[in-house]
């Protein structure tokens, strides 16, 4: 059985929750508690020595970072409707829109996100926050050319990007930009999924 070392507020062990629970793969929780900063003792930065979560550990193999463990299970256990196309430029596109969600949507959300839950607002960084709140409102723009004619993000259906937004779009409201209709509906069929309401609301 795969043990995944995570923090519930974690929103990158989050994704990998999420994932799991969509393949239906059997794993155990190993709570990682990063308020009393375990993730910082020798303990866990043997298994990390980034010291971050979530870390998948399958047998004796250790792997971190939410979307490298989501590409390893999908390929190990090559299911019937994989998340990720065998077609050489379908797959290209793929991994460049998994890239844009990291540096165009998640990277600047984590800027407005933390300064809003643990900073007080007199420390806050107001440039940084308004240009990180301008990439995204950029970066909806652009993916609303998608959800304008389809459903969801790639291939019209649930998948890898959907799950890798999720727990990030949960908080959506923080990032204080114009959300198009398109955008909006998406986020909604996104937060409605099962597996996303399991993990996210349970």
């Amino acid at each position: 059985m795969y043990e995944l070392y995570s923090h519930p507020n974690s929103t990158y062990s989050k994704r990998v929750h999420i994932y799991l629970k969509f393949r239906n793969l059997e794993y155990e929780t190993i709570h990682v508690a990063l308020d009393k900063l375990e993730n910082r003792k020798k303990p866990f930065l043997a298994i990390n020595p980034y010291g971050k979560v979530p870390v998948l550990k399958d047998g004796e193999f250790l792997l971190a970072e939410s979307s490298a463990i989501i590409r390893y299970l999908e390929e190990k256990h090559k299911f019937q409707n994989p998340l990720f196309p065998e077609e050489l430029q379908k797959k290209a596109i793929l991994s460049q829109m998994i890239n844009q969600c990291e540096s165009e949507f998640c990277f600047p959300g984590s800027v407005i996100y933390f300064a809003k839950k643990f900073v007080p607002e007199e420390n806050w960084e107001t440039k940084r926050m308004k240009d990180s709140s301008k990439r995204i409102g950029r970066h909806f723009d652009i993916i609303e050319t998608i959800l304008a004619k389809e459903n969801y993000l790639f291939g019209n259906q649930f998948g890898i990007l959907e799950i890798l937004y999720a727990p990030f779009i949960e908080n959506v409201a923080m990032m204080e930009t114009k959300i198009p209709k398109p955008v909006e509906d998406w986020i909604i069929r996104v937060l409605d999924e099962p597996t996303v309401k399991q993990v996210l609301k349970p």
